[in-house]
C-alpha cells in the first residue's frame, strides 16, 4: 500500500508495479511477432504518468487504490502505446526513435506492426475488464471512459494529420490538444476515481483536472520538440516541423506560460477535495517535458 508521502519514491513504485504487471500481462499470450512488437512499443520506457495519474485519482477515496487500480492504469498505458505506434508510422509523423529505442515500425514487419495497435487496445479491454478488485459495474464504466478517450484520440489524429493554418488557430489547436492529449488523461483520472467510489460529480471535477493536467503536457512537449532532444525525451527533436502548435501560436515562453496556466486551471478545479488530493495536486505542478 502506498502513504504517499515521499513523490518520487511512490512514483517510482507505481512504475515499478505497472511494469511487473505488464510483463505479466504478456507472458499469458502466446508468443508471436505481433505480441513481440506490442511488447516493444510498451515496455521498459516511458513516464507512466497517465498510469501514476489512475493511482493518484483513486487515492483520494482509497488508500489501497494502487491494488484497485492497477489494471485500469495498465490499460491507459497500453492504449497511449498503441497511439504511439500509430502516431510514429511513415504516413503519420515518421519517427525514427521513441523512448530512447528505435519506433516500433523500424523493428518488425510492416504486417506485425499493423496488428499491434489492435493487439494493444484489445488487451487493454481484457485487463482492465477482468480486475478482479473492482465491481463490474465500475469496470464496465472504464471500459466506457476509455473508449470515449480513444475515440477522441482518433479524432484528434485525423485533425493534427489534415491541420492547416486555419483562420480561427488558437480554438482549432486547443481542440486538437484536447482530443489528443487531453482526453486520455481526463479518463484516466476519472478512471481512477470511479474505482475507489467516487461520486459522479466528484469524477467529473477530476476528469477536468485532468484534461487541464494533459494539457499542460501537450504545450510542454511544443517546448520540448524545439529545446530538447533524445537524452531528454527519447525522441528527436524538429517533429513538429510543418505543424502548426503552440510555439507558432504563443513562442516558446508564450507556450510555457500557457502551460503553468492550465496547470493553475486544473489546480483549482481540486481545491474541493482535502489532503488526499495532495498526489494528484503534485502530478499537476510536475508537468514538463522531463516527465515524459
Amino acid at each position: 500500500m502506498l502513504r504517499f508521502r515521499d513523490f518520487t519514491a511512490e512514483k517510482g513504485a507505481v512504475r515499478r508495479a505497472v511494469e511487473e504487471a505488464l510483463i505479466s500481462a504478456f507472458a499469458a499470450h502466446p508468443e508471436t511477432q505481433v505480441r513481440e512488437a506490442a511488447k516493444h512499443a510498451v515496455l521498459g520506457g516511458g513516464h507512466r504518468w497517465r498510469a501514476i495519474t489512475v493511482v493518484a485519482a483513486g487515492a483520494i477515496f482509497r488508500q489501497d487504490a494502487l491494488e484497485i487500480v492497477l489494471p485500469t492504469s495498465c490499460s491507459v498505458e497500453l492504449a497511449h502505446a498503441a497511439s504511439l505506434v500509430l502516431d510514429d508510422l511513415p504516413s503519420m509523423d515518421n519517427a525514427e526513435l521513441r523512448r530512447g529505442k528505435p519506433c516500433t515500425h523500424r523493428v518488425f514487419p510492416a504486417w506485425a506492426v499493423d496488428m499491434t495497435p489492435v493487439y494493444l487496445i484489445t488487451l487493454a479491454y481484457e485487463i482492465s475488464l477482468a480486475n478482479p478488485r473492482a465491481p463490474k459495474p465500475q469496470r464496465v464504466d472504464c471500459a466506457l471512459e476509455l473508449s470515449n478517450a480513444g475515440l477522441s484520440m482518433i479524432t484528434g489524429q485525423v485533425g493534427d494529420v489534415l491541420q492547416g493554418h486555419s483562420a480561427d488557430k488558437a480554438k482549432g489547436l486547443l481542440d486538437l490538444y484536447t482530443l489528443k492529449s487531453g482526453a486520455l488523461y481526463g479518463a484516466s483520472g476519472k478512471a481512477g476515481a470511479i474505482l475507489c467510489g467516487a461520486t459522479d460529480e466528484e469524477a467529473r471535477i477530476i476528469y477536468e483536472a485532468c484534461v487541464d493536467m494533459g494539457l499542460s503536457m501537450q504545450f510542454m512537449d511544443d517546448v520540448a520538440d524545439v529545446e530538447a532532444d533524445v537524452p531528454e525525451v527519447g525522441k528527436r527533436s524538429g517533429m513538429d516541423a510543418g505543424k502548426w502548435t503552440a510555439i507558432d501560436w504563443l513562442g516558446v515562453e508564450g507556450a510555457r506560460r500557457k502551460s503553468v496556466d492550465f496547470q493553475e486551471h486544473g489546480l483549482a478545479m481540486l481545491e474541493r477535495f482535502g489532503p488526499e488530493a495532495d498526489w494528484l495536486r503534485r502530478l499537476v505542478r510536475e508537468v514538463s517535458w522531463k516527465t515524459y
